[in-house]
């Protein structure tokens, strides 16, 4: 197992012990389904609701982090950080006006380990991306969009 695969697992686990709903985004999501792309964090999209903000708080003694910190002020984004690796979290809606409840509903399950781990779809992460419009995201999108395509059932091609 890659030490990815592994943090992978370490998160998942700490997800279920917290009982946390997360659904990994961005290109970490991206990378678990197979297409090569890098990244320094591992993002998560959440419900900003008082009880996951305590949940939130346990994921990091799980994952041996800090507390979790506010990206900036002018977001509601926390990240911890501190531990293998960074992990962000974005609460209710990514770019593209993505709720939460409409990426879980197109999310993909992958089990690591005896968990499961809700991942955006492709066409959510490069929808988000696009919206984003950002030059770290610019720079990924013409990966994104090969793979997606090469995903497409053959009916949809």
């Amino acid at each position: 197992m890659s030490s990815d695969e592994d943090f992978l697992l370490v998160l998942a686990e700490a997800l279920v012990a917290v009982w946390l709903e997360a659904i990994i985004i961005g290109a970490t999501a991206a990378a678990v389904q197979g297409v090569p792309i890098m990244t320094r964090d591992v993002d998560l999209l959440v419900r900003d609701t008082p009880d996951n903000r305590g949940k939130i708080e346990a994921l990091a003694i799980k994952l041996k982090t800090g507390s979790p910190q506010r990206v900036s002020d002018l977001s509601s984004a926390v990240s911890l950080i501190g531990g293998r690796a960074p992990v962000d979290i974005i609460f209710d809606e990514i770019p593209g006006r993505l709720s939460f409840s409409s990426i879980r509903s197109r999310a993909k399950t992958f089990v690591v380990g005896s968990c499961q781990l809700q991942v955006a779809s492709l066409a959510d992460v490069i929808a988000s991306k696009q919206a984003a419009g950002r030059p770290k995201d610019i720079a990924q999108l013409a990966i994104l969009q090969a793979a997606a395509r090469v995903e497409l059932p053959d009916d949809e091609a």
